[in-house]
Formats: C-alpha cells, structure tokens, sequence
C-alpha cells in the first residue's frame, strides 16, 4: 500500500505553502495557494458552487487555473530537487466552508500582507487541489480515486479526541525549514460530519497544505492554517481538514468518522460549561464537595449577577452567585456559583476537587472554549481538550504549558483521573514585545484554596470566602513582581 510519507513545499510564482505526495506523482495542497490570484479565486469558486469535485482540464471556466505555472520542491536522497506540475482537479467541502463562516465567525487571517476576514476566503479554506508532477500526462478523476481508496483508514486509525498527532509541514514557506514536525493533539472536532480539526501544535503560516498524521503515520489530515487575528489579538487556531471529509468527497462515501472517544474520565468533561453573563463569557466548571454542589469560574467572566450556564447535554442553568473577588484583577480571580436545587444535577454528573498540588512536568488537561462562544450555542457542544504539563508552582499559583487563550477563563485545569486541579486565569504578556504568549499560562491552584471551599460547604458562611482574597505575597505574584534577590556580596 502507498502511504503519503513525504512532505514538499510548492509555490506559485511568489506564493509558497505545504503539500503532500500521495504517490510517486500525485500532490495535494490547501486552495489557499492561490490565495495571491484574483481571477483564480474568482474561477474556483464559481466552479464549486456547482460540484464538489471538479476536473480543472475539462472546464473553460477554469482556464488560468490549469495555465498555472507549479514548482514542487521535494527530498531526493537527501537533496532539495525542484519539479514542475499541473493542477487537474479541485476537492471542495461546503461543510468546512459552513463551519468557518458560521462556527468560526470573526476570525482574520493575513493575505498578501493585509488582515482579511476569513469568511471572504473559505472557499479557498474548503478547496484541496490535486496536481501532478507528471506534466506530459493528464491525471483522471478515476486515477485520483484509486489513490484514495488505498489512503482509507480502519476503524481503529479514525481520528479521536486526544489523539496524538504529527504535523508535517514547511513554516513560513521557506525550504531551510523544509519537512519540520510538530507532536501534538487533537484538541476538538468539530463542524457538520466531523469536518474539521483543531490541533494544539505550534505552528506557523505556510503549513497550509501540510499533513496531520498519527503515531502510525498514516495520514488523518491537512493544514489549512494555525496563525490568526481575533479581536486585534493573535490567536494559535492550528485548523485542520478531516481526511475521511477528504476522502467522503472524492469517493462519494458517507463520512464515517464523529468519534469523541478519549482518554479524559467523562465525568470531568460533563462537569465543564460554559458561562454567558450579559455577553461577558468564559469557562467554568460544576464540582461537588461535602453534598453541596457548586460552578466555579472567574470573576472577570462575570459582567453581572445574571449568569447563564451550559453543559454538554444541553441542560441550562441560572446558578446562584455566592462570591465574586471585586477586585478581579489581582489573586484570586475566583467567582463561585451555585446551583439551585431545582436545577442540581445528579452527584455522578459533579467532577471533584483535588487537594493536592501537581508535580513539575504531570500531565494535565485544559477544558474550555477557546477563542469562540459558538462552540457551546445552539446544538453544538464542543469545548476543547488541551493536554499540557506543570511547568511550575509557587504559593498561590500554578503555571502550565497547555495552550489557553481567551475564552478559557474560569476553565478547568484537570489531572489524568479527572480530579480538578486548578482554574485558569490568565496567560502571560510580555512587556518587551506586547505578545501574548497562550503556552505560558497561570491558574490558581485548588489546593491552595480547598479548605476556604470546603469551611464554606459545612457552614454556608459567606463571610468564609474573604479568605479568597490573597494576601500581599501572593498577589504580587500575581501581578508579576520580581522577588528580593538578597545581596550577599
């Protein structure tokens, strides 16, 4: 069986992105190659509008698209060995094209050196081109098929909630970093049929077109971007196509996958919602302690007392506010809600706490709604899954490598047993260059705050909860103070 193995960079003209050999001669990419082209752009997407899979050789419409000039860039015995090829057929997807509009709303990504909303180019977005390097030689929707067919997964290789992942791609489109991995996971999936995929590698521009393996290497799908605008922040939304959408397409098969399987307890994932207070959101999380059940969030999250929660199997909740930090923007940014009794749940469906700290480098899951409110409205529920590790702790605060970003405030930061050991607060801003840095993250840590929690479910004294606001020690940290360096000298 030929397996896509080797990864190329491709360019038309000045324009550079990733792709994939699927053979000795047959290459795919992300239709954001033509990203540079007007009249391109124009012609694709007049063309798709009417099938989903398009010769380009047999439709006048599409001319300049089959006069353009490829040159694939590919590894010879070790040896960058540049190659011409043609463009013969375009795989399109309505469904990732509705899911970048729709679910994916807001989003800006750099064309040409302008910001443009994504909207305008999720044709492009939704497009695969097939080419070849065998100029001389017309490539026939039916020998593309046949190249597919023997890229279909088993049951078992489906792509799963928590997977490991190897990105292949060229960053930047620049050969010295040619054929670079990234190990990471799949973070969510979502869109209509499983369409597309949101990794937690750190990627770049250019690895549109690149390939997501898995451990096995057997290809699951392609990069179509991971470097974003949202609301005048960069964002890291490494987004990928789903191969069995791919596959679906091109050999007019149901697409089987929609699988969320994982290795997280469920019970954590169950107990994770998301909050809507006066169109102020973020992340929260349901937990259970002493009887009592309560959300826990952030205070910055909560604009006002009116607080709507969502959890995953739809259920809606207007949860009591107990205790908010007024002043939210120092240790501990905690608000802490709870259900009614009409509203509560049953106990199975509570995560609980962990009193204990996380060693440097352990395993945690980040849970919650990165950058898009969309993906807990309507009928869809689908918070993201973030693996990442302890990076450090320090009396009062727990820093992780997961990749948080906006939206996740208030989320839950749990262990490998689903235990909930932290909430996220915030990630880190430098001051030298004004970036935020979304894999260097701080959160409280619930050890550090269980007995104020646990004094409160015994005795329902609010007064209790004034141990919530830190004291000076910590809310230096907090605020990023360096430490008294003693001078010995």
């Amino acid at each position: 069986m030929m397996e896509p193995t080797m990864e190329i960079a491709m360019r038309n003209e000045s324009h550079k992105a990733s792709a994939i050999f699927l053979d000795n001669e047959l290459v795919i990419t992300s239709g954001l190659i033509l990203s540079d082209n007007e009249s391109c752009i124009e012609q694709l997407s007049n063309a798709v509008m009417h099938s989903s899979v398009v010769e380009i050789g047999k439709a006048a419409k599409l001319n300049d698209i089959s006069q353009l000039d490829f040159r694939v860039v590919c590894k010879h015995e070790k040896v960058l060995r540049e190659q011409p090829a043609r463009a013969y057929q375009i795989v399109y997807s309505r469904r990732v094209k509705e899911c970048l509009e729709t679910m994916l709303e807001g989003l800006h990504v750099c064309i040409n050196g302008d910001m443009k909303p994504v909207r305008l180019y999720a044709t492009l977005f939704a497009s695969i081109i097939v080419l070849s390097t065998n100029v001389s030689k017309r490539v026939s929707l039916d020998q593309v098929k046949l190249v597919f067919e023997r890229l279909q997964p088993s049951d078992n290789v489906r792509v799963k909630l928590l997977d490991k992942v190897v990105t292949v791609s060229t960053p930047f489109g620049d050969e010295s970093f040619f054929n670079t991995l990234h190990v990471g996971h799949v973070s969510n999936i979502f869109g209509e049929q499983d369409c597309v995929l949101l990794l937690d590698t750190h990627l770049s521009s250019g690895c549109q077109g690149g390939a997501v393996y898995n451990y096995h290497m057997k290809l699951q799908g392609m990069l179509i971007g991971a470097t974003f605008m949202y609301r005048n922040e960069n964002v890291s939304f490494p987004l990928a196509i789903n191969m069995e959408e791919i596959m679906s397409i091109v050999l007019n098969r149901r697409n089987l996958c929609q699988s969320i399987s994982m290795s997280l307890p469920v019970q954590a994932f169950q107990s994770v919602c998301m909050i809507d207070s006066q169109g102020c959101w973020g992340t929260g999380c349901a937990f259970e302690l002493n009887g009592k059940h309560y959300i826990i969030s952030c205070a910055h999250v909560l604009a006002t007392d009116n607080i709507t929660c969502v959890f995953n199997d739809r259920t809606i909740m207007h949860p009591k506010l107990v205790y908010k930090n007024p002043v939210f923007d120092s240790a501990y940014d905690i608000a802490l809600m709870e259900a009614t009794f009409e509203e509560a749940q049953s106990s199975n469906w509570y995560c609980q706490l962990a009193n204990y700290i996380p060693r440097l480098g352990q395993r945690l899951y980040a849970v919650g709604f990165p950058v898009f409110k969309s993906l807990a409205s309507g009928t869809v529920f689908k918070p993201s899954v973030i693996p990442g590790r302890a990076t450090k702790y320090s009396e009062g605060i727990l820093f992780t490598d997961c990749s948080i970003q906006c939206g996740q405030s208030g989320g839950p930061i749990f262990d490998e047993n689903g235990l909930l050991v932290a909430i996220a607060v915030s990630n880190f801003k430098s001051s030298l260059d004004n970036l935020i840095y979304n894999c260097h993250n701080m959160c409280v840590p619930l050890k550090d705050i269980y007995s104020i929690l646990e004094n409160f479910s015994k005795t329902s004294d609010k007064a209790s909860l004034a141990g919530l606001q830190a004291d000076w020690s910590v809310r230096s940290k907090w605020k990023l103070k360096p430490p008294v360096i003693l001078n010995k000298l």
